[in-house]
């Protein structure tokens, strides 16, 4: 009678570690492409500043 507890206990601990572990790979894919996104994004911006700065230095120049 008490077997059916412990087997229903131990079905319970597996699909709620199932449940976990998809949610948690869910959450490492999902920051991963966000955090890809986002470098590629500051790759542009800091080629961006660069670029900025290089004007700034050949206005700079061009002062007497």
């Amino acid at each position: 009678m008490q077997a059916w507890i412990v087997v229903a206990a131990w079905g319970f601990a597996v699909v709620f570690a199932l449940v976990v572990l998809g949610f948690v790979g869910y959450e490492i894919s999902w920051k991963t492409r966000r955090l890809q996104t986002e470098q590629a994004r500051l790759e542009q911006l800091m080629a961006d500043l660069a670029a900025v700065g290089a004007d700034l230095r050949a206005s700079a120049e061009r002062l007497p």
